[in-house]
């Protein structure tokens, strides 16, 4: 008669809580997709995007200004980019606003196919918004509705891009406290002390 030999439990309770972790960490792994930190992440665009038939309005904004807001009366680059991804040319026809007197298109506002056309840049084709009605601060959207020849329309609340740097020279505040010199360098600044007549 022959006996099986079987291993005693204490030596299988620690390989089976190895391959435990083993596996919930190979199951943690797939999940950091979902929760990673690329996953809560977006484009850095500032402005309104919008999209009619085959033409998208990308990244409409208003020029920033030198002041803390637009005022009454005053004028406002609008920049934007147009894309079109049809096959036959399209134009930009006109811009409007409610919050303006008038949009004036300066330059060739024709959108060739399966293009992106820049309506930003210096020397390309601007858009321009003409004599505000109201002071218009900074955090406000501007309602606006761009016509185009075949497309359509796309209405917008366009913003105002926020400027690198504010404008005003407002003392910045410091809402942390202060960090303490750590003991190491108080050591430090010890050691190079000298007392009157340099002992």
């Amino acid at each position: 008669m022959t006996r099986t030999a079987r291993l005693p439990r204490r030596v299988l309770a620690p390989a089976g809580l190895a391959l435990f972790a083993a596996m919930t960490l190979a199951v943690s792994g797939c999940a950091a997709g979902q929760y990673s930190q690329t996953a809560d992440q977006v484009a850095a665009i500032d402005g309104a995007n919008g999209t009619v038939g085959t033409i998208s309005v990308l990244n409409a904004r208003l020029a920033p200004t030198a002041r803390e807001s637009y005022p009454a009366g005053s004028n406002a680059r609008v920049l934007l980019y147009v894309s079109n991804g049809g096959f036959t040319a399209d134009t930009l026809e006109s811009v409007s606003s409610s919050a303006a007197t008038s949009v004036k298109i300066s330059g060739d506002a024709t959108l060739p196919p399966q293009t992106l056309a820049d309506f930003a840049s210096e020397t390309g084709t601007e858009v321009t918004l003409t004599g505000f009605l109201q002071e218009q601060p900074y955090g406000v959207s501007i309602p606006m509705t761009f016509s185009f020849a075949n497309a359509g329309t796309i209405d917008l609340n366009v913003p105002i891009q926020l400027p690198p740097e504010r404008s005003t020279n407002r003392e910045t505040v410091n809402i942390l406290p202060p960090h303490p010199t750590p003991l190491w360098e108080q050591d430090e600044l010890a050691e190079g002390d000298v007392g009157p007549g340099g002992h």
